[in-house]
């Protein structure tokens, strides 16, 4: 799963055994690993602009995610697993 910042996905590779789900099962998945995604990349580009030196006044209108909100969207995803289960956590 490849997202852009904000979480649209732009790159999705689907082990077969996921096409068994229930759909409903499958697109939430699917969004979980959406906003994880967006998540992690929006803490990342926190983090490059607080060590290129902006402020909190220029960060914060433009709603990255936290560091806080990064923990609940991995606890969502992989609740209290280390890893993502073994059909998602392939690279593509």
């Amino acid at each position: 799963m490849r997202t852009t910042e904000r979480g649209l996905p732009v790159a999705l590779r689907l082990d077969p055994v996921e096409l068994k789900k229930p759909p409903a099962q499958l697109a939430e998945e699917i969004m979980a690993l959406c906003r994880l995604s967006a998540a992690r990349a929006q803490v990342q580009r926190r983090r490059e602009l607080v060590e290129k030196g902006y402020s909190a006044s220029i960060i914060d209108p433009l709603r990255l995610a936290s560091e806080d909100e990064l923990a609940r969207a991995e606890d969502a995803v992989l609740g209290g697993e280390d890893d993502l289960p073994t059909t998602w956590g392939r690279s593509v």
